[in-house]
């Protein structure tokens, strides 16, 4: 009998802790979350074993009992805390420039957010995500705007005020709850009560764990915003160069386009081994191709070294055929040279274009692949160069 009584005492002050007050339409409405409190049903009588206990002592009434108190608490106190709190917003900005040098602007944004206390969460080739203090998020925003050529921007806004307030609520009745259980403990005299409660009380620590980190989390999304800043080179208006073309190279016009290429009676297919994530999509007299379920392709041929140079020379010629009309870089490895290619658009195109060391005075051993946008490339870029590294 006196579980019985400590363990509804637990509860009724609960209920009894909540404000009674009632709200309009016109207050902020607040709907306590579906999902319990806890997994095996402590706030809402469960098949939990305190939940047994209580639920054997007071018959079918001790669930209806149980979750009226649990409705009160979230209800009343959430909707409290709403109209009482600051609302927690949580900014996510975008910005995309075209400037002269991204890289060096892009040193200049991590700079200067360092400075204002924020903190780089991601980082690659022409893209940095930042974190920013609420507070100097709106003028920080403005001022990258000022750094270049604006090809788009965006900022959205998300209220995170009742996500906090519920997950509030539910650790706070948690703790409580882990108090009485652990009241429990103290004036448990056999075994199996002891051991029973170990468990509850243990199952009950570990979702206050989960609500303290959600709480974290949810914190930091308020007290600090995102921007994600994307940096390309400002598209050159190419002008004809008055001056004869050279046939030889008239194939490099062609390179980027796979379709085109496996038409090209020099060029025959070379197959290689899918890169990861990718699968075989060709494999004929005329070309061989791969893709992936993000729409990246992956592609190889071999073309006959006419007119013949080395890997290193036709790499470089590669580059400075695409250089003005992409962002363009070279790098090398011992087995292969990869030119990275990418458009100056509102949402970059990236291609892989590697000249394979294999190469001989016969025949160029090139792959070449395509990635839709910077996702894409992230997901699938280097188990490219794994394959491209792999190539004997």
């Amino acid at each position: 009998m006196q579980y019985f009584l400590l363990l509804l005492s637990a509860f009724l002050l609960v209920a009894c802790g909540g404000s009674r007050k009632e709200y309009s339409a016109t207050d902020y409405s607040h709907t306590a979350p579906s999902e319990g409190v806890f997994d095996d049903g402590y706030a809402e009588g469960g098949s939990g074993r305190v939940g047994d206990m209580l639920g054997g002592l007071m018959g079918s009434s001790g669930g209806s009992i149980r979750a009226t108190a649990r409705t009160s608490v979230l209800a009343n106190s959430s909707a409290k805390q709403i109209n009482t709190m600051s609302r927690l917003v949580n900014y996510d900005g975008r910005i995309s420039l075209q400037v002269a040098e991204p890289e060096s602007v892009i040193d200049t944004v991590v700079k200067n957010a360092a400075a204002k206390g924020g903190s780089v969460g991601n980082r690659r080739n022409g893209f940095v995500s930042l974190q920013i203090p609420v507070g100097e998020f709106k003028a920080f925003f403005n001022w990258v705007l000022t750094l270049g050529f604006v090809a788009d921007k965006s900022i959205s806004a998300t209220d995170i005020t009742e996500q906090y307030t519920d997950n509030d609520t539910q650790l706070r009745i948690a703790q409580t709850t882990l108090t009485r259980l652990q009241q429990l403990l103290s004036a448990a005299k056999t075994e199996q009560e002891k051991l029973a409660l170990l468990k509850d009380i243990q199952r009950v620590s570990e979702q206050i764990e989960q609500k303290k980190i959600r709480e974290k989390e949810l914190l930091r999304q308020a007290n600090f915003s995102t921007l994600s800043l994307s940096v390309s080179n400002i598209p050159r208006q190419i002008k004809p160069l008055p001056t004869r073309k050279i046939e030889a190279f008239e194939w490099l016009n062609n390179l980027l386009d796979k379709n085109i290429c496996a038409c090209q009676s020099s060029i025959s297919p070379l197959k290689l081994t899918p890169p990861k994530d990718f699968i075989e999509t060709e494999d004929s007299k005329k070309s061989w191709s791969a893709a992936s379920a993000l729409n990246a392709e992956f592609w190889a041929f071999k073309r006959k070294n006419n007119p013949q140079g080395t890997a290193d020379f036709w790499a470089n010629a590669i580059l400075n055929h695409f250089k003005n009309e992409y962002s363009a870089e070279l790098t090398k490895n011992e087995n292969y040279s990869l030119i990275r290619l990418q458009t100056a658009t509102d949402i970059p195109e990236i291609y892989y274009i590697a000249i394979l060391n294999k190469t001989d005075k016969k025949y160029l051993r090139i792959a070449e692949a395509y990635f839709p946008n910077l996702e894409a490339e992230n997901k699938h870029g280097q188990s490219v160069k794994e394959t491209l590294g792999g190539v004997r």
